[in-house]
């Protein structure tokens, strides 16, 4: 294929990345402190990942990897950007800084660089800290980027404990003269000229990349300006059962002027069927939406944690659709016996793990009642050049009774991170995601030291917020800021003990 063409479905990829919004924040850790993996995971998501239910976490080198990667199938050779100011082949130009520089230095080095450029050229630059930064060439004088505003921390604020989302998300449009700025402004930070910088590279993938994949190709033709999601009824943590329904709404908006044809396909994921469809319109007007509802049932004898997402395509085009979680849910009956017994157990002055522990007893569920042993029977401790970290054994949620995903804090990374392109890693969570009956973990180190347990009832979490308090109940938005801030923790595990019933 000749290059015009490439270009033409690596912009479209871009648009359609563009195009999601606040849905993709930039987040350098997201919620993998010690080891900063998860962003150049995510990597491996095509746009439509991100929507109103799953917020997408890129970086800067994850942002430009996945351009490729979505558009060729092409995997950039590196993922940290000081390694890419080297690795990214075939590389153009390179310069490496004196910091002795004179202004007619830096007006040729410009005039070098935007000689050069071409779009879908990546450049990318390297600090003295190790650091650095990358962006993508667009053509017409702009280039494309994921980044923060300027002075603003990370889309998880550690320090504080709370989420900084931006409302227009982290992927960027600007102009290239942003690369070449002199003065101490706020954007002189990112310029190729800044004190930190020694030394940053063109390089052009565009030259060496394959044939564009499927996907792209129907989205620079067929669902080009389409913006298509797929969400369902029970997002995040929250679980279907066995036996019981799903919702798909597959949401498809025209970003052009023109009325376009559709054509909606969905297949319902394995261990459920399709018990619900409607007409698919064949139309959308331009500049307008529609929504299109599939429900399908889950096979009573489903036992997987998850159920797969739906294989959904619009005008040729896959729809990455996200798993459900699935579970057991508690009758009537055996809500009011565990809410009856925990309360009891935790007015006598017991955890609320091991009042927890003593009212699922009584449904035949048994939950081991000491808080630190979850350190040992959860999660193993290994060395890193960081600290000591903790990283999570594999998950078996019938058994080990912890929620799919759902830990994290500073020192836990996941055994996935070096095998698995997108492992089940959830960022972040909130009220809407518990379940009542569940229980909230904490610890304050590696050995399980500070380990405290609260419970949750539907409207109040309980329990000792601190090895050393006394119990409390928060409601409310205290009970947010709690939740929110379970991330800036050491480690937290969530148990949903209904599970095994």
């Amino acid at each position: 294929m000749e290059k015009k063409k490439k270009l033409e479905i690596l912009l479209a990829v871009t648009d359609a990345f563009l195009r999601r919004g606040r849905y993709i924040q930039y987040d350098q850790r997201s919620m993998d402190r010690v080891l900063e993996l998860t962003p150049r995971r995510r990597k491996y998501l095509p746009p439509e990942s991100a929507n109103s239910q799953y917020t997408q976490f890129l970086d800067c080198s994850g942002y430009t990897t996945a351009l490729y990667l979505q558009a060729f199938d092409y995997l950039l050779p590196a993922d940290l950007t000081w390694h890419m100011v080297d690795q990214l082949e075939p590389r153009i130009y390179y310069y490496e800084r004196t910091h002795q520089e004179t202004s007619e230095d830096f007006d040729r080095i410009e005039a070098e660089v935007r000689a050069v450029l071409q779009p879908g050229d990546l450049v990318t630059y390297q600090r003295q800290v190790g650091s650095g930064h990358i962006v993508m060439y667009l053509g017409d004088d702009r280039i494309t980027d994921c980044s923060p505003p300027r002075k603003k921390p990370n889309s998880y604020d550690y320090q504080e404990g709370h989420n900084n989302f931006y409302d227009n998300g982290g992927l960027w449009v600007k102009p290239v003269s942003r690369l070449f700025v002199r003065e101490d402004t706020e954007e002189a930070g990112r310029a190729l000229y800044a004190d930190n910088i020694v030394r940053f590279s063109v390089s052009r993938p565009l030259d060496i990349v394959g044939e564009p994949t499927a996907n792209a190709i129907a989205r620079a033709t067929t669902a080009r300006d389409l913006w298509c999601a797929v969400e369902n009824s029970t997002p995040g943590l929250r679980q279907a059962v066995p036996g019981g329904e799903v919702e798909y709404r597959v949401i498809v908006r025209n970003c052009s002027e023109e009325e376009r044809p559709l054509d909606i396909t969905f297949r319902a994921p394995a261990g459920s069927v399709l018990a619900e469809a409607e007409d698919c319109p064949m139309t959308i007007a331009g500049c307008g939406e529609v929504q299109v509802t599939f429900r399908v049932r889950v096979d009573r004898s489903n036992t997987a944690p998850y159920l797969d997402g739906p294989a959904v395509t619009v005008n040729g085009l896959e729809i990455y659709a996200h798993r459900v979680l699935l579970g057991s849910a508690m009758t009537a009956a055996q809500w009011e016996t565990v809410q009856r017994v925990t309360a009891a157990g935790l007015a006598e002055g017991m955890t609320a793990l091991a009042a927890a522990s003593k009212a699922y007893a009584q449904l035949g569920v048994t939950v081991e009642p000491l808080e630190k042993k979850y350190v040992y029977t959860h999660f193993f401790l290994h060395d890193s050049t960081k600290g000591d970290v903790l990283s999570r054994w594999p998950q078996e949620p019938r058994r080990d009774l912890a929620v799919y995903s759902a830990f994290g804090g500073r020192a836990v990374i996941t055994p996935e991170m070096g095998s698995m392109p997108v492992g089940p890693r959830t960022t972040y969570f909130d009220r809407a995601d518990l379940l009542p009956g569940d229980v909230l973990l904490c610890w304050e180190d590696c050995l399980g030291a500070g380990a405290f347990s609260v419970f949750y009832d539907g409207e109040s979490l309980t329990g000792r917020f601190g090895a050393e308090e006394s119990c409390t109940s928060l409601t409310g938005n205290e009970l947010d800021a709690f939740i929110e801030g379970l991330f800036a923790r050491h480690a937290f595990l969530l148990l949903r003990p209904a599970q095994a019933l």
